[in-house]
């Protein structure tokens, strides 16, 4: 290589360096600020993962961490106002609060994914793939259920994530425990589903680690079943196998 292109080529390398270090630098220091500003009215209870600019001048969006609670907050840059809602672009007609909710989403659901498993309902030929967080008690989430083999046929995937909707170590938790302890999953959740009993069971189960997971997608906000899209929008209900490949081509097409 010509030596004066490999020095340009290092220099080029170590001031990208120094940017990137640069940048994280002054990430950090704004998660620190933005922190010490709250304090007063968080007790220090809360964690700043990241500070980001917005289209809105003088304002920053901040993405906060509470126990398992992710949320979104805006903060003007002298640290005197805040606000928590839906920042919008009027002309574009996008929620850019639910743009950074669903890339958290995915993140979350990734990053989960990548060690725990599901319980899942897939076909033979998987055009499509929701996971959805259930309740074995819950009405919709049973009607969901009982359509599990229309959402097959029309290439719809199902990944099931237990949420139970009383809590923790409650009847509902225990339903969950039972279907994921059993020898057959697939063939418990029906059964469950359906309304019978199944014989108590204990194991190592990951079903604490998917309702707080739950949590931070923010399940507890909308209830159960909850839809989660590949993109990680969040969609609240039950809907018939064919109005539900209708959602997830919208979902598609809106990307």
């Amino acid at each position: 290589m010509n030596i004066f292109k490999h020095l340009w080529l290092s220099a080029i390398l170590i001031s990208s360096a120094i940017s990137v270090k640069a940048a994280q630098d002054t990430q950090q220091a704004s998660k620190q600020h933005l922190e010490k500003v709250l304090q007063p009215i968080t007790n220090g209870t809360i964690t700043v993962v990241a500070v980001n600019d917005t289209p809105l001048a003088g304002i920053k969006e901040a993405i906060i961490k509470n126990g398992n609670t992710q949320e979104i907050i805006y903060v003007s840059d002298n640290g005197e106002f805040m606000f928590d809602g839906n920042l919008m672009n009027i002309k574009q007609r996008s929620n850019l609060t639910e743009q950074t909710q669903k890339s958290l989403r995915t993140e979350l659901m990734n990053s989960f994914k990548a060690n725990h498993k599901t319980i899942d309902f897939l076909p033979e030929q998987m055009t499509d793939h929701i996971t959805v967080f259930t309740d074995i008690d819950c009405g919709y989430c049973r009607k969901l259920h009982q359509e599990i083999e229309d959402y097959n046929d029309l290439g719809i995937g199902v990944s099931y994530l237990f949420f139970p909707r009383t809590g923790l170590n409650t009847a509902s938790h225990q339903k969950a425990i039972n279907v994921w302890c059993a020898d057959d999953q697939q063939q418990a959740m029906t059964l469950a589903k359906g309304g019978q009993d199944l014989p108590p069971l204990q194991c190592d189960n990951p079903i604490e680690s998917q309702f707080n997971l739950g949590i931070g997608a923010g399940v507890h906000k909308v209830g159960t079943p909850a839809v989660m899209f590949a993109d990680g929008t969040l969609m609240p209900g039950y809907l018939p196998a064919a109005q539900m490949k209708q959602r997830i081509t919208q979902v598609k097409t809106s990307q």
